[in-house]
């Protein structure tokens, strides 16, 4: 018998279950195999439940009980739950979905039963992202050509939890043989996501100007954001590397000090201001600062038209790659 613990960001929870239980099912039948039980929802039984995890099936090898949500569920029920799961036949398989904090009952009996913890999440690089696509794309069965999954990564943006979708909808037009090349799948590719804002500042970092002016597209076409706060994520930023000039800061632990946060984050501006120093961090200023007058009616440009030239002068400043401006000096 084997057990499993999906956790994470719960709009990815959905699409990791749905891929590991279509995994453990493999040609057998669906229906025959699966009992699914959401623990938050008020009309489901313990005894079902126990029934399900203590019965031997009896027309398939093996039965898999999902239990969903177990994070939500009443105290009675969860301690119901937690003796049942201790008490399973072998033939039977149990997969959990939690999101937050696991309960401890819970978290003991699943540890006896050597569950294996499944992470729903995706990480911030954009070799992450493709990454999970193409192991999505792999576990459903399908084959691609090299350029795909990073077109399906971009196109999702923030809204991984669209990617279930399109592989459902790609499986039941060209089956699991099919070898899909780019065309292929753009077809069934609507609005793009949403995008995090990393994804703007990290495309301005790399100085990759038509990647960045996509990224500030994205998010002004999302009908939630305005150039404003656009300017003001920018502004933050290198307002953050101000607070290193002039400090010596050779090291991220040195830079955590200086601006707070997490090391990964002050990683990164500390890295970008070395690429530009002190010189480049103030042209940039200078930059959010005409944009800022722009926007406010300082020219009669349309709003995203101040913002494409801003990010465009920003990605300018980026030393090409292997430069890197580390002192006042060497900036002048």
């Amino acid at each position: 018998m084997t057990a499993y613990v999906v956790s994470g960001d719960e709009s990815l929870i959905g699409l990791e279950l749905t891929s590991l239980v279509d995994r453990l099912v493999g040609d057998n039948d669906r229906t025959m195999m699966v009992e699914d039980f959401d623990l938050a929802d008020e009309g489901t039984q313990a005894g079902n439940i126990a029934d399900a995890l203590g019965t031997v099936p009896l027309f398939t090898e093996r039965r898999i009980v999902v239990l969903r949500n177990v994070n939500a569920a009443p105290a009675e029920l969860l301690d119901l739950v937690v003796t049942a799961v201790a008490g399973r036949v072998d033939e039977v398989d149990v997969v959990a979905t939690v999101t937050g904090r696991q309960p401890k009952a819970f978290a003991d009996v699943m540890k006896k039963a050597s569950a294996e913890t499944i992470g729903a999440s995706v990480g911030t690089r954009q070799d992450d992202r493709i990454q999970w696509v193409e192991v999505h794309f792999v576990e459903a069965g399908l084959t691609y050509a090299p350029d795909v999954p990073r077109m399906v990564a971009n196109w999702l943006g923030g809204d991984q939890a669209r990617l279930a979708g399109l592989i459902q909808t790609l499986l039941s037009t060209y089956g699991e043989n099919a070898r899909l090349v780019r065309s292929d799948v753009e077809v069934f590719l609507g609005q793009a996501g949403s995008v995090a804002p990393w994804d703007l500042t990290d495309a301005i970092d790399r100085g990759d100007t038509p990647g960045a002016l996509v990224m500030l597209h994205r998010f002004l076409g999302d009908g939630d954001t305005h150039p404003l706060q656009v300017l003001a994520l920018l502004a933050n930023r290198y307002a953050q590397m101000m607070k290193l000039d002039g400090r010596g800061v050779r090291s991220a632990a040195d830079a955590v000090a200086l601006l707070g946060g997490k090391e990964f984050t002050a990683r990164k501006v500390l890295e970008q201001y070395q690429r530009l120093g002190s010189s480049g961090v103030a042209r940039a200023m200078s930059h959010l600062a005409a944009a800022d007058v722009d926007l406010r009616g300082g020219k009669e440009w349309p709003d995203v038209l101040v913002m494409e030239v801003l990010v465009g002068r920003l990605c300018q400043l980026v030393p090409a790659r292997g430069g890197r401006v580390t002192s006042r000096r060497a900036s002048s």
